[in-house]
């Protein structure tokens, strides 16, 4: 008969402390240990250990010049630091596993909600001396069999290469495990260890959203990540064919007009003060100029905080997804003015429509 691993702590304050203090300590070492760009294991790394883009952490000045339709005629500005969304990047890896974070956390919530029970974080660990001889393939289609004999069915999983052998984490050694959150009962540590020699730790019950968010958080900062391989995997009620959750949504809107965001040069020579890096809100229109689409030559305009950590400087750097942006959403905005330049009574668009009569 199965039964639940014995002692099941909740994520307690205590509890959380570790996986905070260890996630900063995995990211400091991510980017000052030389051990950690040296270690690999059927192509995977660590994040962190690969190139940066020429935009990666630079700001980027979105905006909408309708302002006609805007409080005080001025213009909306939203700057934002951009980030390549990459987790092997030495300067977006963070952004990385915040989005990540996020969108396995929404979709563990999205599972949970009238559900009596939380999810659990186990480890399980085969046998080192046969694991380090295996591929991730061999690797996965052991898992497998392991989580039948486990009685996993619901769970989400990131797969871990490699352990430490210091505890400032900075001298990484190949160990290959899987860390997984699971929903459910599983089969007795001892009975699942003599039918499969793997060995199975559980870690805790992971009781509110934050919870989940911190320890995938953490398992993120010292995860193997490969080019064409996921790095976190959802199992049973919770993949992506059984458990549909709602997108994020892509394209930033004017919170006036509702028009999609244009990229925007701020004019440094205008006789106004241009607004603070990272200023969102109005602003004096007189200090943007709009990015135009001139084809695949064009390049966007990138801004980096100076030496003096006062003033910022302008860097012109080719990307194509805000070429892209900018090339989707053209064609809406000339729409939306023309549409508006051709009312008569143009405080028509704030008055409601009458849907039905009492």
């Amino acid at each position: 008969m199965n039964q639940e691993i014995q002692a099941y702590p909740a994520y307690s304050q205590t509890i959380l402390e570790e996986p905070q203090t260890s996630y900063q300590n995995y990211v400091q070492q991510a980017k000052e240990s030389p051990h950690w760009k040296q270690v690999q294991f059927d192509g995977f790394t660590l994040p962190a250990q690969g190139l940066s883009k020429p935009y990666c952490n630079k700001w980027i000045s979105y905006g909408c010049d309708n302002i006609k339709q805007h409080p005080r005629n001025q213009h909306y500005a939203e700057h934002t630091l951009k980030t390549c969304k990459v987790s092997s990047c030495p300067l977006c890896f963070e952004s990385w596993i915040g989005r990540q974070g996020n969108r396995s956390t929404k979709r563990l919530s999205k599972f949970l909600e009238k559900r009596r029970f939380n999810f659990r974080h186990i480890v399980l660990s085969p046998p080192p001396d046969q694991a380090v001889n295996l591929t991730y393939a061999g690797l996965k289609k052991w898992l497998q069999t392991a989580l039948k004999i486990a009685n996993i069915q619901t769970a989400m999983v990131i797969f871990h290469p490699f352990r430490f052998q210091d505890k400032k984490k900075s001298i990484p050694y190949v160990s290959p495990h899987f860390h997984l959150l699971v929903y459910g009962h599983v089969t007795n540590t001892t009975e699942f260890y003599n039918k499969t020699k793997w060995n199975i730790k559980n870690l805790g019950n992971l009781k509110t959203d934050k919870d989940i968010f911190t320890c995938t958080r953490y398992l993120l900062s010292h995860a193997g990540v490969k080019k064409g391989t996921h790095t976190v995997r959802y199992l049973g009620d919770i993949s992506y064919r059984k458990l549909k959750v709602e997108k994020e949504g892509k394209i930033p809107h004017c919170p006036y007009c509702f028009l999609p965001l244009k990229i925007f040069s701020i004019n440094f020579d205008s006789k106004y003060e241009p607004p603070p890096i990272d200023h969102v809100g109005l602003w004096n229109p007189n200090c943007f100029s709009p990015v135009d689409d001139m084809g695949n030559d064009t390049k966007i305009p990138f801004y980096e905080m100076n030496d003096d950590n006062e003033s910022y400087s302008e860097e012109l750097i080719y990307s194509f997804e805000e070429l892209m942006h900018i090339q989707l959403n053209s064609h809406k905005i000339c729409e939306h003015k023309y549409f508006y330049n051709q009312l008569k009574f143009k405080t028509a668009l704030s008055c409601h429509s009458i849907k039905s009569f009492f």
